[in-house]
């Protein structure tokens, strides 16, 4: 059964959180994102400017301590950038992203995963 999803911005990159099955923070970049989200757009763009402006280190070249996926078009096909050292922990994130990253829960873990395809049993 395919997931409805959908890029709520098109045309624009759009970063947006989920917690994996053993409570992991993900960051997506780009792409569709699931249904739910689509209520929280304005929340989920405060929190990514919260996160740009407060840790910048999250967004620059060096070792994020998350795990991050990107996609490059409309379909729900992600890759990974890196695998982090050490992990960041949804109960250890942020307030501001832990609020919107619940609002998506992966029915997997990502663990060192390359490729997510959204629309295939992950949400």
């Amino acid at each position: 059964m395919a997931t409805n999803l959908r890029h709520p911005r098109p045309g624009f990159e759009w970063n947006w959180w989920a917690v994996d099955a053993q409570g992991f923070l993900v960051q997506f970049s780009g792409g569709p994102a699931p249904v739910q989200l689509r209520a929280h757009v304005d929340r989920v763009d405060a929190a990514a400017a919260w996160a740009e402006e407060n840790f910048p280190a999250w967004f620059d070249d060096g070792p994020l301590p998350l795990h991050v996926f990107s996609c490059n078009g409309e379909l729900p096909t992600y890759t990974r950038h890196d695998v982090p050292d050490s992990p960041l922990r949804l109960s250890d994130a942020p307030a501001v992203i832990a609020d919107v990253a619940a609002l998506v829960e992966l029915r997997r873990a990502v663990g060192d995963t390359w490729t997510i395809y959204l629309d295939e049993g992950w949400i």
